[in-house]
C-alpha cells in the first residue's frame, strides 16, 4: 500500500519489487538473465508464469468420491481418471485411494466383486487387480470385434442354395376336431377296420371240409400248441381261403 503513490513510477516500483519477494521467489528474481525486464508490465508477467500455477486451488479429496464410471467406458479410462485426480489433489491416504476406485464402480462390474470380496490393502494389491481386469475386459472386447468382423465377411446364402433346400413336406389337413384327413391315395389311418367278404356256411361245416383235404400245412409253432390253438388257427386259415375263393369269383 505504501507503493500506490509510485504507481505511475514504473521503475520505482520495480526498484522495490524485490522487497515483497522471499525465498525461492527471492532467488528465481535475481536469477533472471539481464535485459529480461524492461517494465513492469514485462515483470508481472515473468512472475505469473513461473508462480500462477502454485494459486490454483486444488480440488479436495471429497472430489474423489465423485468419481463414477460413465455408460460402456473401458475400465483402462477410468483407471487412468482415478490416477490423474489423486495426482491432482496430492496427498491422498491410501485407504481412500481404494475406497474412492471402489466407488466409482458398479455393483454389477466383476472388479467390484473382487475388491468387495479379497479387500485390497495396498496400492500394490489394487494396480495389479485393476491389470487383471483390465486385460480380461480387452480380450473379451478384442473377442467381440472377431465375431461380428467374421459374421459381417461370411458368404451370404444365394438364390440356387435356396433351391437346392429340401422343401418340407405339407402335413395332412386336419377336421374340425383336430384328426388328420387322409387324402393321399391308398393310405389310411391304422385304427379302421377291414371288411372281409361275409361267409356262406357255418364255420362247423367250412372246418369239416378242411380237415379232409391233406394239402394244407399248418404253420411251425414255437414250445407245446394245445388242441384250442389249432383249431383256432385252422378257423383262421379257414376263413382266409374262403374270403379269398369268394374274392377270385366275384372277379
Amino acid at each position: 500500500m505504501s507503493l500506490i503513490q509510485w504507481k505511475n513510477h514504473e521503475v520505482v516500483i520495480c526498484k522495490f519489487f524485490p522487497a515483497t519477494l522471499d525465498g525461492e521467489a527471492r532467488k528465481w528474481f535475481y536469477n533472471l538473465p539481464p535485459g529480461t525486464v524492461d517494465s513492469y508490465e514485462t515483470l508481472v508477467e515473468a512472475f505469473l508464469e513461473t508462480y500462477m500455477h502454485n494459486n490454483r486451488p486444488r480440488p479436495r479429496v471429497n472430489k474423489l468420491f465423485t468419481l463414477a464410471r460413465r455408460f460402456r467406458e473401458p475400465l483402462r479410462s477410468l483407471t487412468d481418471r482415478w490416477i490423474n485426480l489423486c495426482i491432482e489433489i496430492g496427498k491422498v491416504p491410501v485407504d481412500q485411494q481404494i475406497f474412492g476406485f471402489e466407488n466409482a464402480l458398479g455393483r454389477s462390474d466383476p472388479i467390484w466383486i473382487a475388491m468387495f470380496t479379497e479387500k485390497p490393502q495396498t496400492l500394490k494389491e489394487m494396480r495389479k487387480m485393476q491389470e487383471h481386469f483390465i486385460a480380461l475386459e480387452e480380450i473379451q472386447e478384442e473377442s467381440r470385434d472377431r465375431r461380428v468382423q467374421e459374421a459381417s465377411t461370411a458368404p451370404k446364402s444365394t438364390s440356387d442354395d435356396v433351391q437346392r433346400r429340401p422343401k418340407k413336406r405339407p402335413s395332412p389337413p386336419t377336421r374340425g376336431n383336430g384328426k388328420k384327413e387322409w387324402v393321399a391315395k391308398g393310405k389310411r389311418p391304422s385304427h379302421e377296420a377291414r371288411t372281409y367278404t361275409p361267409l356262406n356256411a357255418p364255420l362247423e361245416e367250412i372246418f369239416k371240409e378242411v380237415q379232409k383235404r391233406n394239402d394244407i400245412i399248418y404253420p411251425a409253432s414255437r414250445g407245446i400248441q394245445f388242441e384250442e390253438t389249432k383249431v383256432t388257427r385252422s378257423i383262421a386259415i379257414i376263413i382266409s381261403i374262403e374270403a379269398t375263393l369268394q374274392i377270385t369269383a366275384e372277379k
